[in-house]
């Protein structure tokens, strides 16, 4: 079905502020921006692989995002700490 299931947000991303953002570098990161929401939707709608997707992903984070190895490790505690909070919340409420 070509996207879809985010109701083609991708193209209002595009043709909302592709080339409006009135900075050239902000103009470029939402031009690639919206290929991996792109991508996303086409992912989620079986029209390309997750490892397509991954690649989309993977590409735009190493041009935009410069992070540190102890940013990573602190985002993945945080995630997974959130994680086990939630499924001990779930765990509780279905022992009573």
């Amino acid at each position: 079905m070509s996207g879809g299931s985010y109701n083609y947000g991708y193209s209002t991303v595009e043709y909302t502020y592709v080339g409006e953002m009135k900075d050239t570098e902000l103009n470029e990161m939402m031009k690639d921006l919206v290929q991996v929401l792109h991508d996303l939707e086409w992912y989620v709608d079986c029209d390309i692989s997750e490892e397509t997707y991954r690649e989309t992903v993977t590409k735009f984070k190493s041009k935009w995002f410069k992070r540190r190895k102890y940013d990573i490790e602190a985002l993945v505690n945080e995630v997974f700490e959130n994680k086990k909070q939630e499924l001990l919340k779930e765990l509780e409420y279905m022992g009573k």
